[in-house]
């Protein structure tokens, strides 16, 4: 018998392998069944559109409006009405040790009032200072501090930059605190970042940005730098800013990261850092002629993949399932009996209409 909380949709569903024209079935916020055959209740059906997961967000500062350390809950609110049921906020290196804390404490009050928010990612305070917006100091971690923003329980992933004394260190204990690390803003060659790896980082943030080679020690040869670095690491995930114009990441080079790395361990991100930026007509954010992020919402990023030629089960890969993966969580992502029922709706084009 048919619960009286299960709704079933007749729908186009977007699965792993493609597009199925059919039947799903939720009860309690879990999918209990996809298929074709009919399922015995009453049947909502859909008739345009296709049924997908939920995106999922890694690297997010801002709405479009407030920064996460302003307003996580409006943040929050406001990228899932973009489609985003899952995601981090992201504090950068430039928010001072006190305030970082009532950011963090802000945090876990807004995850008891927000569904999609999952925690915070660190992105600093230790990193290369002379590379990403906003120059900061090659300082060691102090491990104290350290506790401290672990001990708030909200924390989810870390960014640091390897080369930094202390820093590798840092990410093994991370990790053995169940924090997802990851590499970033950093000249690291192969052998920081295979040390880096091997400490328990998983993920290189926005790989190709705020990133720079180290110097070869022979004329007319080039390093290993760390892009490529991370790439060779098959544990770790690549976050990419997909903007419409291709400016963070040439689409030529995701297509480079594609070839090397394959498809599974691409993480497309928002990276948004809107508040105050002023609009002009443009998805990325300049911040005094300086590249600072974007004005992305997962839904526009979507729209961008598909514009640059990817189909959609392609794009869910890096906009759902692969975040998940990349953050542990592997009870959403994907549609499939079991998961959690993270659900939206889009157009064949990959315009995003609602949450369900």
């Amino acid at each position: 018998m048919t619960q009286k909380n299960t709704v079933i949709y007749k729908s186009k569903i977007l699965l792993e392998s493609g597009i199925l024209d059919g039947y799903l079935s939720v009860c309690g916020g879990v999918i209990e069944y996809v298929g074709t055959e009919r399922p015995m209740g009453e049947i909502c059906e859909i008739s345009d559109g296709i049924i997908t997961p939920g995106f999922i967000d890694i690297h997010c500062h801002s709405s479009n409006k407030n920064c996460a350390s302003e307003d996580p809950i409006e943040v929050a609110n406001f990228h899932l009405s973009h489609g985003t049921t899952t995601m981090l906020l992201s504090y950068y290196r430039d928010i001072p040790h006190e305030r970082l804390l009532s950011c963090l404490e802000s945090t876990k009050e807004a995850m008891s009032k927000c569904k999609n928010l999952y925690g915070a990612h660190l992105e600093g305070p230790y990193l290369n200072a002379n590379l990403g917006a906003g120059y900061g100091k090659n300082d060691s971690p102090d491990m104290e501090r350290c506790e401290e923003y672990i001990k708030t329980g909200v924390v989810r992933q870390w960014t640091s930059a390897p080369e930094i004394n202390g820093v590798v260190e840092l990410i093994r204990h991370i990790s053995d605190c169940g924090i997802v690390p990851a590499i970033g803003h950093s000249e690291a060659g192969y052998e920081r970042v295979k040390a880096a790896y091997d400490a328990g980082a998983r993920i290189a943030t926005h790989i190709f940005n705020a990133t720079k080679s180290a110097k070869s020690a022979y004329a007319g040869t080039l390093e290993v730098d760390f892009n490529e670095a991370c790439m060779l690491m098959d544990g770790i995930f690549c976050e990419v800013i997909c903007d419409s114009k291709w400016i963070h990441v040439r689409r030529e080079k995701l297509q480079l990261l594609l070839n090397s790395v394959g498809i599974d361990r691409v993480v497309a991100i928002t990276d948004i850092n809107a508040a105050g930026v002023p609009d002009d007509g443009m998805d990325v954010s300049l911040v005094n002629g300086e590249l600072s992020g974007t004005k992305l919402t997962m839904d526009r990023v979507a729209k961008n993949l598909y514009n640059g030629g990817f189909s959609l089960p392609e794009i869910f890969k890096m906009t759902s399932l692969n975040p998940a993966r990349a953050l542990g969580l592997f009870d959403r992502g994907v549609i499939r009996k079991g998961m959690r029922a993270d659900l939206i709706l889009i157009k064949e084009n990959a315009e995003f209409i609602k949450v369900l």
